[in-house]
């Protein structure tokens, strides 16, 4: 028999920071044209590609079937109040209903232009996710919010549009500004006097 020689190939890029990957929601209610949104200040995020397999031994051998796919989205926070995510999640929980999930590779190098329009293409996943457990602990530090979301069927490949100034917003607290442009800590700027 013949040696068979196919070569090898070796991966250039840069490995992706966590920081990268974004995870939005949006609840199953909300009206067609409404806005995906970002957890506040996402702490980690994780995706398991679980499932179980028949494993069998048979009088030929091993055999071993794919059988079921148990995906599931996990996402820390920390609690911002007003944090529209905290609701959607929650409430979903409350009222058995799924979640709208996206897991977004906000990476420049990954980003696709498309012609005639000014957003980007970015590699996604998307599932609806059954919240299984929203666990908030109250101690004496910031209050995290954690959850696991259990996709129902499995997980979706597609790209999510972002556009250059929805990326630089959602990555900055706030924007540069002039003296006296503004009134407020930055979580609370204001552009008109206060009495």
């Amino acid at each position: 028999m013949a040696e068979v020689y196919n070569g090898v190939t070796k991966p250039t890029g840069k490995p992706m920071l966590a920081k990268r990957i974004w995870y939005f929601l949006q609840s199953v209610d909300a009206p067609v044209g409404s806005p995906a949104l970002l957890p506040a200040h996402q702490t980690e995020g994780g995706v398991n590609y679980g499932g179980e397999n028949i494993d069998e031994q048979t009088k030929m051998g091993r055999v071993i079937i794919k059988q079921t796919d148990e995906h599931t989205i996990s996402i820390s926070q920390y609690f911002v109040p007003g944090d529209e995510s905290n609701k959607v999640v929650i409430d979903a929980k409350k009222t058995g209903k799924s979640v709208k999930v996206w897991r977004v590779e906000v990476d420049p190098e990954l980003a696709e232009e498309v012609a005639e329009q000014d957003y980007k293409l970015y590699p996604a996943q998307f599932g609806y996710g059954m919240p299984e457990e929203v666990d908030i602990p109250d101690g004496d530090e910031l209050v995290e919010v954690s959850y696991d979301l259990n996709i129902i069927g499995s997980l979706q490949d597609g790209k999510f549009p972002l556009t250059d100034e929805d990326v630089a917003m959602l990555e900055a607290l706030y924007e540069y500004q002039n003296p006296g442009e503004t009134t407020g800590d930055y979580d609370a700027i204001k552009t008109t006097p206060i009495p």
